[in-house]
């Protein structure tokens, strides 16, 4: 066969291990996001640049023999060639970590190659001799063919497993360096696995247990982190549950101290109103009662719509930074108020990123209005239509430059600071569909995040 029908071949053979990935790939982590025209364009491009650049390798390496090198020392090459390609698909499509492009970029491997060897239980156990025209059309069949239905079927039992959330709960965690070498070194322990379990790798070129052993193997490195995850979890709402337990009773013993000075001023407040009554003066009455009814709103029924606006805050981790933030806030003396339109459950960033820029936000706010008489920070979250957003609202104290907001460096409070913005930002770059907005309106700054969830 010429270079160029041993390179058409391997296009249509890449294609198909492309498109593999890519439908694995989406039941990971979702379907595609959509940032603009520009976007699918690079999405496109990187899936057309992978299939040439792997086709003309394994091309390549067919025709100069370097398939046939002792330990399959060639097919390890080539498939450090296909992750590195994976991987650099796997920015451009879901901008993901470097770890988790390369662990992800691996899983896919393995999966291919369990697929392949589903394949090849199915096929003739024999060597093709492509130069002949009858092995010829069997070897593209079982190519092009039983391979991309063995393939098909991994993706259903992928899709008929848990593995979306296993694999985002290890991807919440911080991976040891250890674990990505392990997973880095996946060509190098097949074959080391393949010549080590059975004798037969050196009459046939593989072992079909080999993906199925270190498929498990990953598997269990997946499971075990993300148990861990969980129980890191539970540990943090456990911590969460017992600050908000502890801000109840804080607000509690409030309000009984309030109720009682409420109720010791009860009495002078009726003995009032009785003589009013006595002449008659009911406009007079009707003031006494209105104030009476204010006083009691401002000492008790503020702190009681404060723990019910709590109360609609259902993330546990956002929970637990605003009852931080609340208790800096009491202790600094900032007034404050928190509105939670509709209770908010979930949200398509991760807790943590979301936590960090909420920190960011209610910092800035907090360093805007401390010292401040008449500081306030207003918080409103909202979650309806489809969108949850964030509203950080303070009172204005001094002059700001928009043009220069969330720029490395610029703060309102002197040089060297302005960091905060500067990460946000960063950290909202991250992800699609969300809408960070600043404007300043009737002497207060406002920071908005409006994240679409659909």
């Amino acid at each position: 066969m010429t270079f160029f029908e041993v390179f058409c071949g391997n296009i249509v053979s890449v294609g198909i291990a492309a498109i593999f990935f890519v439908g694995a790939v989406i039941r990971l982590f979702g379907e595609i996001p959509y940032k603009n025209r520009k976007h699918y364009c690079q999405i496109f491009g990187s899936l057309i640049l992978f299939i040439i650049f792997c086709a003309f390798a394994g091309t390549v390496f067919y025709k100069s023999g370097l398939f046939a090198t002792p330990h399959n020392g060639g097919e390890m090459v080539y498939a450090y060639i296909e992750i590195t390609g994976f991987m650099m698909v796997l920015r451009v499509i879901y901008r993901k970590p470097v770890r988790v492009c390369l662990a992800t970029a691996v899983f896919m491997t393995i999966l291919y190659d369990v697929g392949w060897n589903l394949a090849d239980i199915l096929s003739p156990n024999k060597i093709y001799d492509l130069s002949l025209a009858a092995d010829r059309r069997e070897y593209l069949f079982y190519e092009w063919i039983t391979t991309p239905l063995c393939l098909i079927l991994v993706i259903v039992l992928l899709h008929k497993t848990n593995s979306r959330e296993l694999f985002a709960q290890w991807e919440e965690q911080k991976t040891k360096i250890t674990v990505l070498v392990f997973l880095g070194g996946y060509p190098v322990l097949s074959q080391i696995i393949q010549e080590t379990v059975d004798i037969s790798a050196r009459e046939v070129g593989y072992n079909p247990a080999t993906a199925m052993i270190l498929l498990l193997v990953v598997y269990m490195i997946f499971m075990y982190t993300g148990r861990e995850g969980v129980q890191q979890k539970r540990i943090e709402d456990q911590e969460v549950s017992l600050k908000q337990q502890g801000a109840y009773i804080e607000n509690l013993e409030g309000l009984q101290r309030e109720v009682r000075k409420f109720r010791h001023d009860f009495k002078n407040m009726m003995s009032g109103m009785y003589l009013q009554a006595e002449e008659g003066n009911l406009e007079a009455i009707q003031s006494y009662i209105h104030e009476m009814t204010d006083d009691f709103d401002l000492q008790v029924g503020s702190q009681i719509r404060l723990m019910n606006q709590l109360a609609n805050i259902r993330v546990t981790e956002v929970k637990g930074l605003f009852l931080e933030k609340m208790k800096t806030m009491q202790e600094a003396e900032i007034h404050w108020e928190l509105e939670v339109l509709k209770p908010f459950e979930k949200t398509r960033l991760r807790s943590t990123d979301l936590c960090r820029c909420m920190g960011i936000l209610l910092d800035n706010a907090m360093e805007e209005v401390r010292g401040r008489k008449d500081g306030k920070v207003h918080i409103m979250i909202s979650s309806q239509s489809g969108y949850t957003t964030f509203r950080v609202k303070n009172t204005l104290h001094s002059s700001v430059d928009f043009h220069k907001v969330g720029t490395p460096g610029y703060s309102t409070k002197g040089k060297n600071r302005g960091i905060g913005l500067d990460n946000y930002k960063k950290i909202l770059g991250k992800y699609e569909k969300t809408l960070p907005l600043t404007t300043i309106q009737d002497g207060y700054f406002i920071q908005e995040l409006k994240i679409q969830e659909m």
